[in-house]
């Protein structure tokens, strides 16, 4: 889940440095609208898909420390 997660945050810089890209086209008059659309929707496609899986890594994660809390509990 973290390979994931991580996949998807450097997938989002990427898709924003995309749309960067469109836009600074503008600067040496080769500016590409459909860049900056693209990277702006994908972008924010993926960052909300990485904190979706990071929440439910944390919910994982919290799921698996309770339950070795109980068994610790439970064998004092």
């Amino acid at each position: 889940m973290r390979l994931l997660t991580l996949i998807l945050s450097i997938t989002t810089l990427a898709l924003f440095g995309r749309a960067l890209a469109g836009l600074g086209g503008f600067l040496f008059g080769r500016g590409r609208i459909e860049y900056i659309v693209q990277g702006l929707l994908l972008g924010s496609l993926t960052t909300v898909a990485a904190f979706w899986t990071w929440k439910r890594y944390l919910k994982e994660l919290d799921a698996e420390a309770r339950s070795r809390e109980e068994r610790d509990e439970s064998s004092s």
